[in-house]
């Protein structure tokens, strides 16, 4: 199915975990990192996740996503690929640790994290 963007911005206003972020004229949602926005008639989405304070619009391709999936569902897909990527950086740097420095508490730091990351995903995909 097919949403419009309108549709989009109902679903994720009305998604029971989403926050309302209101400031002066511009209407907002957030949920799970991603934050969608409505000023006047223009309905923006954008990614919060490695911005570093700052959002950063999606991309074409993940705007078509929103528009196939419609809002909760595109969100989940944007935030498990996500956690995939961060992942497999751990896991590098797991394997790096391990093979150079074999510095024990950063090694079990980065295992916690990977453990973190993977039960979040884990919630996710049981959706």
């Amino acid at each position: 199915m097919n949403y419009t963007m309108n549709q989009i911005w109902e679903q994720a206003k009305s998604h029971r975990k989403s926050a309302c972020l209101d400031f002066r004229r511009e209407e907002a949602y957030i949920y799970k990192g991603i934050k969608i926005t409505k000023n006047d008639n223009t309905i923006n989405i954008y990614s919060t996740n490695n911005a570093q304070f700052q959002y950063h619009e999606m991309s074409q391709d993940q705007y078509d996503l929103f528009m196939e999936l419609g809002f909760v569902d595109a969100a989940h897909e944007i935030v498990k690929s996500l956690y995939q990527k961060k992942i497999n950086k751990i896991n590098d740097k797991i394997k790096n640790e391990i093979n150079t420095r074999n510095n024990k508490k950063h090694y079990d730091s980065l295992k916690f994290k990977r453990d973190n990351l993977i039960n979040k995903y884990s919630n996710i995909t049981k959706k």
